[in-house]
């Protein structure tokens, strides 16, 4: 198939302060290839790979455009390594007012990323 890439936002909540913090996320829809985070100018295919707090953070919320045609969910990471959760695009739409509400929790400093799954 024919890689369709998307966009999508993740919504932290600071553990200490209770600030959230929207990042727009840019999924390639290529399988393997790591989830691109917006550092300040907008999510790409050139941002960078990765993002970290300076406070423990839970990642509550993911909502992805539907169309991708090769990837169809993400592995989460901390510091490189894979976490057991994996977010299924399917209920995680942002077209979905009913997603799950996710409580992934991460440390303060944590290079929190994402890798894209083929099914």
């Amino acid at each position: 198939m024919v890689a369709t890439p998307q966009y999508g936002t993740m919504q932290f909540r600071g553990g200490q302060t209770g600030q959230l913090y929207p990042i727009d996320v840019y999924v390639s829809d290529v399988a393997a290839a790591k989830l691109r985070f917006d550092g300040g100018s907008g999510a790409g295919a050139s941002s960078d790979d990765f993002v970290t707090f300076n406070e423990p953070v839970i990642l509550e919320d993911f909502a992805v455009i539907t169309g991708t045609a090769d990837t169809e969910k993400l592995r989460m990471t901390a510091n490189s390594k894979p976490l057991p959760h994996i977010l299924r695009y399917s209920v995680h739409l942002n077209t979905l007012n009913q997603r799950p509400k996710l409580m992934i929790p991460f440390k303060a400093g944590t290079r929190i990323s994402a890798f894209q799954i083929a099914d």
